[in-house]
């Protein structure tokens, strides 16, 4: 499965884990025919946070100044709300 986070600012481990936890939990109880929303609603779901991830690792200033990390490494995919 393609990521479109740079390794540099979350890690492949991190990244993959957050992935697969939302996408287990938008394909949880979905029949087959049905799994193409269920594909659209994880991408909604993923796609702001990785945008906003993967901008700060090309610009490579994070961690650069006094930082608040929370925004990274306290993130609960098996917790924050699902796109509808």
């Amino acid at each position: 499965m393609a990521r479109p986070l740079s390794i540099a600012i979350v890690g492949a481990g991190m990244g993959g884990l957050a992935t697969a936890a939302a996408l287990s939990r938008c394909l949880e109880g979905v029949e087959r025919e049905s799994a193409a929303n269920a594909f659209r609603r994880f991408e909604a779901t993923r796609k702001e946070r990785t945008a906003r991830i993967q901008a700060t690792s090309r610009a490579n200033t994070w961690l650069s100044a006094k930082t608040d990390t929370d925004r990274v490494y306290g993130y609960d995919a098996w917790s924050v709300p699902l796109a509808p």
